[in-house]
């Protein structure tokens, strides 16, 4: 599906006009090794960023402003925090930008779950191991991460991230061993014993494989750990979902865009401490194809053949950073109501719209990184 309003974009296949996206988040409290009191994440479980395409921005102001003056808002810099109280201007407002064909693309992360993604991809599945990406790859690394996110406790999620805050030989061996008597504490539980099994084989070669390499690198330990990025005042933080939120949302881009993205401008709200490392990560990303390092992503394309330009803005600047923080302040409550209280109607509807919408096909819409019996479905 190419969303409504792109016909004029294109001229074979070629960008003829620019179009701006404008990226604000919601759910930010930092590296996931900052994880509060048992895993709560400061009561904020859900990261979400969200990017909302504008070409015509004299006409969104003024559809907003129309909007403001119905629901009595008064003057000023919209911000997702002051409107839980209008759901029905939430829902207009995105009803809004999908009337006039506006491309929305929302990452969601629950926080929890992506730190079992990392366990999983780097000390159960390894990349120094050599496994061949592909699907059957990506379904058993899903599998495993669901599996650490129902069946782990909290034990097993604090030996690694104090593995990654102290990396250390001592520090990735309890890690690895706190998983193997999770994987053996469950093999005679019908349901879960075959993956029980898995997990702890997986652990053994994972040992194995460290062991043969600190015979040539006594820093081997580290290639069974998530690298850290260094922010601006040089402190070292780990398994950003701001980082792999912005690398996805523009590889979805490339991939809706069809890799033409000469025209395209990237406006994210302002990240002082974060800036360099997200310009950092879209170069990084944009190199992979010449190292030969492109992920399997079928719902998203890291094979950047144009890049697009990338800046930050301060969010008053302007109503695109307003309405993308609107956005993904409207995700981010929805999924976190709809773990422990009643969500709004008109909170619902609009998110279940958007939802709805999404085709993995063209990259448009919500891509929820959550478990599998955590994937929303309007």
């Amino acid at each position: 599906m190419m969303w409504q309003g792109l016909e004029t974009f294109y001229n074979v296949g070629r960008p003829t006009l620019s179009m701006t996206f404008y990226l604000d988040e919601s759910g930010h409290s930092g590296d996931i090794v900052n994880s509060g009191d048992g895993f709560d994440f400061k009561g904020q479980p859900y990261f979400v960023l969200a990017a909302v395409g504008v070409s015509d921005e004299s006409a969104v102001v003024t559809r907003i402003e129309e909007l403001r003056a119905l629901h009595r808002i008064s003057p000023g810099e919209l911000k997702s925090k002051s409107l839980m109280a209008k759901p029905k201007f939430v829902l207009e407002v995105i009803d809004y930008l999908e009337s006039i064909g506006a491309p929305l693309f929302v990452e969601l992360v629950d926080k929890r779950y992506f730190i079992c993604v990392h366990i999983t991809s780097f000390q159960l599945l390894p990349s120094c191991m050599g496994f061949p990406e592909g699907a059957p790859m990506t379904f058993l690394r899903n599998t495993v991460a669901d599996f650490l996110n129902a069946e782990a406790p909290d034990q097993v999620l604090d030996a690694f991230v104090q593995a990654c805050l102290e990396p250390s030989e001592a520090h990735l061996l309890q890690s690895l061993s706190l998983l193997q008597d999770l994987g053996v504490r469950l093999l005679d539980i019908p349901g879960k014993k075959d993956i029980a099994r898995g997990v702890v084989m997986m652990v053994e070669d994972a040992r194995n494989e460290y062991l043969e390499l600190k015979e040539q690198d006594p820093d081997a330990f580290l290639q069974f750990l998530p690298p850290p990025d260094h922010n601006k005042r040089s402190k070292r933080v780990w398994m950003l979902p701001n980082l792999t939120s912005f690398a996805n949302i523009y590889a979805r881009l490339n991939l809706y865009f069809r890799r033409n993205l000469q025209g395209v401008h990237i406006v994210h709200d302002q990240q002082l401490e974060l800036e360099d490392i997200l310009r950092l990560g879209k170069a990084t990303v944009e190199a992979q194809k010449d190292q030969n390092q492109v992920p399997y992503t079928p719902h998203s394309d890291f094979i950047f053949e144009e890049m697009a330009t990338f800046t930050f803005a301060q969010s008053h600047e302007g109503i695109g950073l307003q309405i993308a923080d609107v956005v993904a302040g409207a995700v981010m409550r929805y999924f976190r109501d709809s773990q422990s209280a009643t969500v709004n109607p008109d909170l619902a509807k609009a998110v279940e719209r958007l939802i709805s919408t999404s085709d993995a096909r063209t990259g448009y819409g919500v891509n929820q990184v959550v478990a599998s019996q955590d994937v929303r479905y309007a």
